[in-house]
């Protein structure tokens, strides 16, 4: 019971206080890229914590394997693991939990990558068919009175960048040449899949108040991530100068749902903090550690608290079998323990 009240505390804090954290902390805003890794750490470890609670709950599939792998005593075990607490049928019922959960959030996120699938394909017909080519063969541009920008990811030869012709006419060449790069950027980061996966899972956990951030954060980080390398190939004025043409032009642009787009969320906020700060070329080497180290404690972490009860445990099943079979050596075993 100990080990399962310890994994759910884990899920809640890694799922509540620590995205909340994440949410409102100044770094973040200064290394987005690594902040959207650290997003997806968390979410890890909310899951595993979570699957990990079902696995345990399925205690005599558990303590089984436990007393197999260990060589445990099985009634510490079960003392350590399930206890009087667990009824029977439960192992079953929270396996069926986990399949259940997990089928639907598979469902979930198969029907909506589908769902943006067969938009970006229409979109890029259609911009295929109708868009004027340009010297760069993903780049198209559409005959429309509003100024947009935005990529249409794909696989490898079918990505699209896309702009209007009011875009061409609104910018200079240098801050056309920025907006370009901006959408380049989110294709080579592949923000789309990160932003899918922080949806369905924020779909699935946000009502019950875990990650509920977690997909409007991706979204604006992938935002300021994308700014920050348009930055620091044409200057980061030139793309808030960019910015300010697009975000201030009339709301009249072609909608272009589940695509990244130049004019995304909070344009005002990514204005103040393009002429505020300087552009970093490179993450600094220990924030650039944050990432994978928060993502190895996700994954390590729930499997350490699963493991502790049977690794003090070990060997136990051989002290008993001894007591059995000498019981002046048990009596000392017993007194021992």
């Amino acid at each position: 019971m100990t080990v399962i009240a310890a994994l759910l505390a884990e899920a809640v804090l890694l799922g509540g206080p620590l995205t909340w954290w994440l949410a409102r902390s100044v770094w973040a805003g200064r290394h987005p890229q690594t902040a959207i890794r650290i997003w997806h750490a968390s979410a890890v470890g909310v899951l595993v914590s979570l699957a990990t609670v079902l696995v345990l709950a399925a205690h005599d599939v558990w303590e089984h394997a436990m007393v197999w792998l260990f060589h445990a005593d099985k009634p510490l075990i079960h003392a350590a693991y399930g206890g009087a607490w667990m009824a029977r049928g439960i192992g079953e019922a929270a396996l069926l939990v986990l399949l259940g959960g997990a089928t639907a959030m598979a469902g979930l996120a198969m029907r909506r990558a589908l769902a943006q699938r067969r938009a970006r394909d229409r979109f890029r017909l259609t911009v295929d068919t109708d868009g004027e080519a340009t010297d760069d063969p993903r780049v198209r541009v559409i005959d429309h009175d509003g100024p947009a920008a935005f990529c249409i990811p794909g696989t490898r030869g079918q990505d699209r960048i896309v702009i209007t012709s009011a875009t061409r006419a609104l910018l200079t060449a240098e801050q056309l040449a920025a907006t370009l790069e901006h959408e380049d950027a989110h294709l080579r980061l592949r923000h789309h899949r990160s932003i899918l996966t922080a949806e369905v899972i924020t779909t699935g956990f946000g009502r019950f108040g875990l990650l509920r951030h977690y997909a409007e954060q991706v979204r604006r980080l992938a935002e300021l991530a994308a700014d920050d390398q348009a930055s620091a190939a044409h200057g980061r004025l030139t793309v808030a100068g960019a910015l300010l043409e697009m975000g201030s032009a009339v709301p009249t642009a072609p909608k272009a749902n589940g695509m990244p787009a130049l004019t995304g969320p909070d344009v005002a906020g990514r204005i103040r903090r393009l002429i505020a700060a300087p552009v970093r070329r490179r993450t600094p080497t220990p924030v650039g550690l944050l990432a994978p180290v928060a993502l190895l404690v996700a994954l390590v972490a729930p499997s350490g608290l699963a493991l502790a009860p049977a690794v003090l445990l070990m060997g136990t099943a051989h002290q008993a079998r001894a007591a059995a079979e000498h019981p002046t050596v048990g009596s000392r075993v017993d007194s021992r323990l």
